[in-house]
């Protein structure tokens, strides 16, 4: 029998139980200050059989956005002394935490980060607000309607292979839009950190 975190888009109420887990797995990488839940499942915490595609963590972090952003891909994949990772202008604790943070897929996790100077990042490319998401996330839905035949509306009613293939088509989407984006950490333009910490779940 499958876990949840193996099923496509689970309940919130097969995700409830395992947050702890997932918190203090997190709380343990270093530069880390508090964790927290946002998106869909936070928007839809009182609806327990509300489908979830993915969790959306916030970390609260003591390193500044700059250091983050200039952390890629490319150089969390070598294995670098911290003498070295200072010798090419890297911040180490910055590399160590998007190492860790980003090695942790286990739980399907979108990673978010707030930065000592109070930026809102993503881990991969992201679009400039939160009305344009929106509106991204509704076009994947609507295209996804279109090539499946099923409405989001409906999906728990869909059988776990007819949620596969909604949620494939609907990746496929939203992949494409930021095609050829490298990987690393992109800032939000929002801005009020607190607004954004009201609307989050901390863990």
């Amino acid at each position: 029998m499958s876990t949840w975190y193996e099923k496509c888009i689970p309940k919130i109420k097969e995700v409830k139980s395992f947050l702890p887990e997932i918190s203090n797995i997190i709380k343990k990488i270093g530069g880390v200050e508090k964790v927290y839940i946002w998106g869909s499942y936070a928007k839809h915490y009182y609806n327990s059989n509300f489908r979830i595609k993915d969790l959306d963590i916030i970390v609260k972090t003591n390193i500044n956005s700059q250091d983050l952003i200039s952390t890629d891909e490319e150089i969390i994949k070598k294995r670098c002394t911290n003498r070295y990772l200072e010798k090419l202008g890297y911040v180490p604790l910055s590399v160590k935490f998007t190492k860790k943070f980003t090695e942790f897929k286990k739980y399907n996790i979108d990673h978010w980060a707030i930065s000592s100077d109070k930026k809102l990042l993503h881990w991969g490319p992201i679009v400039a607000n939160k009305e344009e998401a929106d509106d991204i996330i509704k076009e994947a839905e609507n295209y996804t309607k279109l090539q499946t035949g099923l409405d989001r509306k409906k999906i728990n009613s869909f059988s776990e292979k007819k949620r596969k293939n909604w949620y494939k088509f609907f990746c496929n989407y939203i992949n494409n839009y930021f095609i050829d984006m490298p990987s690393g950490w992109y800032q939000s333009t929002e801005n009020n950190i607190e607004i954004i910490l009201k609307q989050a779940i901390r863990i």
